[in-house]
């Protein structure tokens, strides 16, 4: 497992393995990321994650950091929007939407999810235009808004868009479809 976090540039081979993208929440929600890496990690021994969270020195995954050029992107949202891009083409762009942390609840006034529900509206349109895009997107039961996701999904795919209800299910879904 090699992981790659905001603003640095990595070098990323595929023969070592795919690239997952785990997109969702991060303020107002658990370490999900944490869950999804160790999830992917039982069924694959190598693969990248890029992870739009900034880690401190004691978190578990901060040592399977890759080596790489820091601060080569001036903010994140541009080394987010270029390793979505990336896995979406060549691994796969996970879309985990876990509910609102009742142990670590967001702060400040902004709607909890706000930046993951803009970044679906966005790969929804992509996915419209190029249907070869590997996205998968997965949810907690109780996610708010969840029927209009999917309902939205399906009409824009023209299918019966596939939404996991556990992380397990999505994380093998990715897998599958990044090979």
């Amino acid at each position: 497992m090699r992981i790659a976090l905001p603003k640095s540039l990595y070098e990323i081979d595929l023969a070592y393995g795919p690239l997952f993208f785990l997109a969702g929440p991060v303020r107002g929600a658990d370490d999900w990321q944490l869950k999804g890496c160790l999830e992917t990690r039982k069924r694959i021994p190598r693969f990248y994650a890029a992870l739009p969270c900034r880690y401190g020195v004691d978190h578990p995954l901060i040592s399977f950091e890759m080596k790489g050029v820091k601060d080569h992107f001036d903010r994140q949202l541009p080394w987010e929007r270029f390793y979505m891009e990336m896995a979406a083409m060549v691994g796969c762009l996970i879309f985990w939407l876990p509910c609102e942390s009742k142990i670590y609840p967001r702060t400040g006034g902004e709607p909890y999810a706000m930046d993951t529900r803009g970044e679906l509206g966005e790969w929804r349109g992509r996915l419209m235009n190029d249907p070869d895009l590997r996205i998968v997107i997965g949810a907690e039961p109780g996610f708010p808004g969840l029927s209009q996701i999917s309902r939205n999904f399906s009409l824009a795919t023209k299918s019966d868009f596939p939404i996991y209800g556990s992380l397990a299910e999505t994380i093998a879904a990715a897998i599958k479809m990044a090979k």
